[in-house]
């Protein structure tokens, strides 16, 4: 059977287009899946550092020998832990207490809770103020608290409101509480910054 030159041409031509044509699907596959893994990566490494601020965030407390464990519910939720601490937080030369209370709620979000009270003939007389308590959600944080103990004592409590989502930034304000007269007095407020994880305007 005889080919015409110009058949052969046609046949060589789409040859090469199908060749260039499958090259290139191959080409695409292999790139959307790169940026699939890389997508991927930048996403954990970013929960990662995420995780480790929220883990290393020290509320001033330090650590205390009078801890009860407990176990939550089937679902997860309750009360894991209870801390007391003891500093004579009004210099009167008897030991005050700090109880934090450590609560579950089945998911990555957690909060734990804080009672100041204070030591007056051996009986003791909680002066905490409202929303003394922490929002921790699995990659932001929305409120938490810092007790400082010199040169005087303080709580410094930074929240942020939640808005569209859990990681979307919104304007954090500082909170500042000083004892006095055996009072948790609130001494100062002021707008901080946009934040996702309030832990951040802690350790600056």
């Amino acid at each position: 059977m005889k080919i015409h030159g110009n058949t052969i041409t046609v046949l060589i031509m789409s040859g090469i287009i199908v060749a260039v044509f499958i090259g290139y699907s191959l080409l695409q596959k292999n790139t959307n899946k790169n940026d699939v893994t890389t997508h991927g990566t930048d996403h954990v490494t970013m929960n990662q550092k995420q995780n480790i601020r929220q883990q290393t965030f020290n509320d001033g407390l330090g650590k205390t020998k009078d801890k009860i464990g407990y176990k939550p519910d089937e679902t997860g939720v309750g009360v894991t832990k209870i801390e007391n601490f003891l500093f004579d937080i009004n210099s009167d030369g008897k030991d005050d207490k700090i109880t934090r209370i450590h609560h579950e709620n089945g998911t990555a979000h957690f909060w734990d809770e804080y009672t100041i009270e204070l030591n007056e003939n051996n009986r003791f007389r909680t002066v905490t103020t409202d929303d003394f308590r922490t929002i921790n959600g699995a990659e932001c944080a929305l409120q938490k608290l810092k007790f400082i103990f010199k040169p005087k004592f303080q709580v410094i409590k930074i929240s942020r409101p939640w808005t569209e989502s859990w990681i979307t930034p919104s304007m954090a304000t500082q909170t500042t509480y000083e004892l006095i007269n055996n009072k948790m007095v609130m001494v100062e407020s002021k707008k901080l910054s946009s934040v996702c994880d309030v832990t951040e305007l802690f350790v600056k």
